[in-house]
């Protein structure tokens, strides 16, 4: 494998956090950073040029890493395409359907690739979770929560964050990764998107909550605030199946409890979860369905191995809970999903027929679910 030479466009806190990751790895080689803010004194060991234009004329790059504000997406993304680029673009891909569109038409003409930095995809927890949704493990997903409460410490009022022309809004700026999540979990498209959002002041709209309604009945709710201070800072998702509750902590994904009825085949299939620890497990026979109060009739009804949900027969054995926890820290999983996603995408580069775990399009479908919550 060749040694893959990287141009930085934009080198903010997130551009050093992808070279300090991204540095660690063999097949590459960071080699040109272009950021308007900084000089040339600072660069010593690589090639720096003050407009992103220079940087992506450079014939000694392979990849061009977009780190900026999403209103500069499109306009970059298609010129290091067509200065023949491959790109890694910081998500979201753009901040409308036809930004989205016109990068998806110039990597079709140049036939370069592109891929946005959802990497929460690769994240272990949520490769496990995807593989097994699609497995059929847990029965049909029918509910995801999505609750954000992120701090705003570091997000003063004349932030671009909170400029809806440069950032598109929570929603579009940092909404995408979890709707991307969910889209990732399942097969289902959606169909129905419904949003709402709260303006502390005449900049900040610091509140927003979607529902998305999806064509086989699942339907996700997120929540997202930039409102607090940093300890303070959560986040918590929650999938519901038909067999399966999970609540998953963090937003980098780390940990979270499980709860399931499973049978032979599916309770082995639960290894595949990191750090995966049983800690309690009954037979369904043992079991008493106590939903109807003490003097509703036969409250207390004994259970059956044939479960049914919605109409769909499931045949269980146990009612289990457990753990699962990836025994890093934050910022080592975070590092090696940016890692995760330039190999993908230096895998796709050698071999055609290599299927990326996340593709353009996907980022796009995202995008269209959050200007549709953001309406």
């Amino acid at each position: 494998m060749k040694i893959y030479k990287i141009g930085i466009i934009g080198y903010g806190g997130f551009g050093k956090f992808l070279h300090h990751w991204w540095g660690k790895l063999e097949q590459v080689e960071i080699v040109a950073i272009s950021d308007s803010n900084l000089n040339k004194e600072d660069f010593e060991n690589y090639r720096f040029y003050k407009d992103w234009k220079d940087l992506i004329k450079d014939a000694e790059i392979d990849i061009v890493s977009i780190v900026t504000p999403p209103n500069f997406h499109v306009e970059m993304a298609c010129a290091a395409m067509k200065a023949n680029k491959h790109v890694i673009l910081e998500k979201p891909i753009a901040l409308t359907n036809e930004g989205a569109n016109e990068i998806i038409k110039v990597q079709n003409e140049t036939g370069k690739l592109i891929v946005v930095d959802h990497m929460l995809r690769y994240n272990p927890l949520i490769q496990a979770f995807a593989d097994l949704s699609k497995k059929n493990s847990f029965g049909k997903l029918r509910h995801v929560e999505v609750s954000n409460y992120a701090q705003d410490a570091s997000l003063q009022p004349d932030h671009w964050f909170w400029n809806k022309e440069l950032s598109g809004g929570i929603m579009v700026e940092h909404g995408v990764h979890f709707f991307d999540i969910v889209n990732s979990l399942t097969t289902q498209k959606f169909t129905k998107v419904f949003g709402c959002a709260y303006k502390r002041n005449d900049v900040q709209q610091d509140q927003v909550s979607a529902m998305v309604l999806y064509d086989e009945g699942l339907i996700a709710s997120h929540y997202h605030s930039f409102s607090g201070p940093g300890f303070f800072e959560t986040t918590t998702i929650r999938l519901i199946f038909d067999l399966t509750k999970v609540e998953i902590e963090g937003w980098i994904p780390l940990k979270g409890k499980i709860q399931a009825l499973v049978n032979s085949t599916t309770k082995t299939q639960l290894n595949s979860l990191p750090g995966w620890k049983l800690e309690k497990s009954e037979s369904i026979e043992s079991l008493e369905d106590i939903s109807r109060p003490e003097g509703w009739g036969d409250y207390a009804i004994h259970m059956d191995t044939k479960i049914n949900y919605g109409g769909i027969p499931y045949d269980v054995h146990e009612r289990i809970s457990g753990s699962f926890e990836i025994q890093k820290t934050k910022s080592e999983v975070y590092g090696e999903c940016l890692q995760s996603i330039l190999l993908d995408l230096i895998f796709k580069i050698e071999d055609q027929n290599h299927t990326m775990k996340l593709t353009v399009e996907d980022a796009r479908e995202s995008l269209k679910i959050a200007l549709l919550a953001s309406q």
